[in-house]
């Protein structure tokens, strides 16, 4: 006889919720093998069933309470994006007994002690793999940690604000180079949380939080705009054989602990690793200075992937934490 599969529900068929149902839809064997049991996708929430996408042939609806009252999902994989309806939705979900898998970096940055909060009073799993770093296990390492506090954490943790940096040494303007990044699907339509730092503060805040063990909320992250960089800036870098890139550093040090995003040019924060992935094609980078350099690096390609995604489900289905599967 076999297993029965463990029931997949979608809040959300956006540019992320479309690459989780297509890869569904293509790579269901390699899903299944990772999760050592069948998992099937039950159906996805959208906003407008009418729009076209490009995710596979999903069942949707427009009720996201369908998904959640489903006795045929297991876990929930919320993708919608920003705090509400997100933080409501994800907060019922854990009520009705859903596990829930997230790549909402700005909900789980804000909201942090009542997500986790939920699901440990619902006794659910609230993973979150997808927020930061996309299918490189960068959540999973800082967790591995444990009381491990680095001296310093530096991350090139937006791949568009990287890109448009290296376009720009090219001599495009920064208006050229954001144009170029959009069209090319690596920025949103509104890209002021890419450009203007909030991307990256959230990703800092998931990454902080993890480390301290407790929350550090994003409004207490300083930052500065990429907009203000100029091409001229970046040709006298490049004259110094150096490189402007957008950077988010958390400073330990003897001193409260420092967070700040912004840009920098032949410093010693801009050193390889993450200058030498940066020129070699990388789009985000991160390294960590405790008692090693470890670093973490994810290739040139869609900024938005589902690998991050499938990292917590297979690990939700292959640990079996799922009741009555």
């Amino acid at each position: 006889m076999s297993p029965k599969p463990l029931g997949v529900g979608l809040l959300g068929l956006g540019t992320v919720g479309s690459a989780v149902a297509r890869a569904f839809a293509e790579r269901s064997r390699r899903i299944d093998a990772a999760a050592g049991r069948p998992v099937k996708l039950v159906a996805a929430a959208v906003r407008d069933p009418r729009k076209t996408r490009d995710a596979g042939d999903v069942p949707v609806t427009t009720d996201p309470h369908a998904i959640l009252d489903d006795g045929e999902i297991a876990i929930v994989v919320e993708v919608i994006g920003g705090t509400e309806p997100a933080r409501e939705l994800v907060g019922e979900a854990f009520e009705r007994g859903r596990h829930v898998v997230t790549a909402n970096k700005e909900l789980l940055a804000k909201q942090w002690n009542g997500l986790h909060e939920a699901a440990r009073l619902a006794k659910r799993e609230l993973r979150f793999e997808a927020a930061v770093g996309g299918g490189v296990p960068v959540v999973a390492g800082f967790q591995g940690l444990g009381a491990v506090r680095p001296r310093v954490l530096r991350g090139l943790l937006n791949g568009t604000t990287t890109y448009i940096c290296s376009q720009m040494e090219t001599g495009k303007s920064f208006d050229e180079a954001l144009a170029e990044a959009t069209a090319a699907g690596y920025a949103e339509a509104d890209p002021t949380n890419d450009v203007d730092g909030h991307d990256a503060a959230f990703k800092l805040s998931i990454l902080i939080s993890i480390l301290e063990g407790r929350h550090f909320h994003p409004d207490n992250i300083r930052r500065t705009s990429l907009r203000s960089v100029s091409t001229t800036e970046l040709a006298s870098a490049s004259a110094r054989q150096a490189r402007v890139r957008y950077l988010a550093v958390a400073d330990f040090g003897e001193k409260p602990l420092d967070l700040v995003v912004h840009s920098l040019a032949n410093s010693p924060d801009i050193k390889k690793p993450l200058l030498g992935t940066s020129r070699s094609g990388y789009l985000t980078a991160m390294s960590v200075s405790a008692y090693s350099m470890v670093s973490l690096v994810s290739r040139l390609g869609p900024i938005m992937r589902p690998q991050g995604a499938f990292v917590s489900l297979t690990y939700l289905a292959s640990e079996r934490v799922i009741p009555g599967y």
